[in-house]
């Protein structure tokens, strides 16, 4: 695109620019990658995520104290998903009472506010973490704000999360993904528990 300037002697002066350049498609990570660290700081009903700092603020939970208890879970969840939204969200509260049976934990990572969600759909029997400027997402691959999900997903017009589901060992590897990149999956219940007892038969047979 050619502009052109004229200052106050008249003289006319013509600049050239250049679209900004989209950055590299962020990958969501898949099986075997390394999860990437972050924290989770509040209450039950008010967690909020972050990813950065050396030093954990008081009270706060991260990636390695959960690994080290018990398999972790890590999924994600935006309200403004539309008519997915709300059917994935009742997915994860039946998927977490089968980890509960199975001896892992979930955690959820959402762009709205715990407080909101749960008074929107009643109480959570999970810990759903605020990822205020998606760090968390980034991370994961599965948020760039350069190739939004609206661009490809109708229905869907404001900043989203790219459904996801990740499964995580003590090494804080990934041994199960989910990726539902067109919004046309459900959650496979039975393969996410069948990943979690494997990860408990390494963690008891390491003890």
């Amino acid at each position: 695109m050619t502009l052109e300037f004229q200052n106050e002697l008249g003289d006319i002066r013509s600049v050239s620019t250049q679209p900004r350049a989209k950055t590299t498609p962020v990958k969501p990570l898949l099986t075997g990658d390394l999860a990437p660290f972050f924290s989770i700081t509040g209450a039950a009903t008010n967690w909020r995520a972050s990813v950065f700092g050396q030093k954990l603020p008081e009270g706060a939970t991260s990636l390695l104290d959960l690994v080290s208890v018990r398999p972790l879970v890590v999924s994600f969840y935006c309200p403004c998903w539309g008519r997915y939204a709300r059917p994935y969200l009742e997915s994860l509260v039946r998927l977490n009472q089968t980890l509960i049976d199975v001896d892992a934990e979930l955690v959820v990572f959402s762009n709205e506010s715990p407080g909101i969600l749960n008074r929107q759909v009643g109480g959570l029997d999970f810990r759903v973490a605020y990822d205020a400027d998606s760090t968390v997402a980034q991370r994961f691959g599965v948020y760039n704000e350069d190739y939004p999900v609206w661009e490809r997903v109708s229905g869907i017009s404001e900043e989203a999360f790219t459904p996801a589901l990740y499964v995580i060992g003590q090494d804080r590897r990934i041994s199960y993904h989910f990726l539902d990149e067109n919004f046309d999956r459900t959650l496979d219940t039975k393969a996410i528990s069948d990943a979690v007892d494997t990860l408990n038969q390494v963690h008891h047979a390491t003890y």
